[in-house]
């Protein structure tokens, strides 16, 4: 679903706290008008967890308003970034919402494929979704997230998902585009583990269970949550 904030939300990007060890660092990436607040929760979390994380938003005011592929090409030099900071070969990618779809531009077009180890969306309208309609008068970003756009046109042309990469999509049932799968993805919804729990798109970020899902999948694990 799209969630237009109210007020500016300004590009930017935090390291987490605490060491990740051996594993890859991560960079989760917000969505369109993306929640700081719940973005930094989540790489928190991460931070919990022993994951060395990072976070950005992307490009526009508010957040995801400006052409996503721009946007792709934000989240290359993040990933540059990172990699020169913590010397590590591969990031790890956690996308939510249109972060998917930036991460996704810049894994295929980009030449990320070589710099991204373990790769996971979620709730990320892989088709686009007709409520970017509201915003694409003015946004180009919505513009792109708008179905059979000539963006996602070239995004979701065969291969989807890069050969070689594993990569997630993981989804709210409660919520509505996101349903759609990612062809060459582990697909897999959160009440398919979680029957019956209601989380609506907003929410996904600081949401137990799905965050147990994506640690599971950063970690090469089955998905596997508790549903607390």
């Amino acid at each position: 679903m799209l969630y237009v904030a109210i007020g500016l939300v300004a590009a930017h990007a935090t390291a987490a706290v605490g060491s990740g060890g051996d594993r890859d660092p991560v960079l989760v990436i917000g969505g369109i008008a993306a929640d700081q607040g719940a973005l930094e929760s989540f790489r928190a979390w991460l931070g919990s967890q022993g994951y060395y994380a990072f976070s950005m938003v992307l490009l526009g005011n508010p957040s995801g308003t400006e052409a996503i592929s721009e946007s792709a090409q934000a989240v290359a030099d993040k990933v540059a970034d990172i990699r020169q900071q913590t010397g590590a070969r591969r990031v790890d990618l956690v996308g939510h919402s249109m972060g998917g779809l930036a991460q996704r531009d810049y894994v295929k077009f980009l030449g990320g494929l070589d710099s991204v180890g373990s790769y996971i969306d979620y709730g990320t309208p892989e088709q686009g979704d007709d409520l970017s309609s509201v915003c694409a008068g003015v946004s180009p970003g919505c513009r792109d997230m708008m179905p059979g756009s000539p963006f996602l046109t070239r995004l979701n042309a065969d291969p989807a998902v890069p050969p070689g990469l594993i990569a997630y999509h993981l989804f709210s049932e409660s919520a509505g585009a996101e349903k759609n799968p990612l062809p060459g993805a582990i697909n897999a919804s959160i009440q398919s583990f979680c029957p019956g729990r209601m989380v609506s798109h907003a929410d996904e970020p600081v949401d137990g269970a799905l965050r147990q899902l994506i640690d599971s999948a950063l970690r090469g694990a089955p998905l596997a949550t508790n549903c607390s």
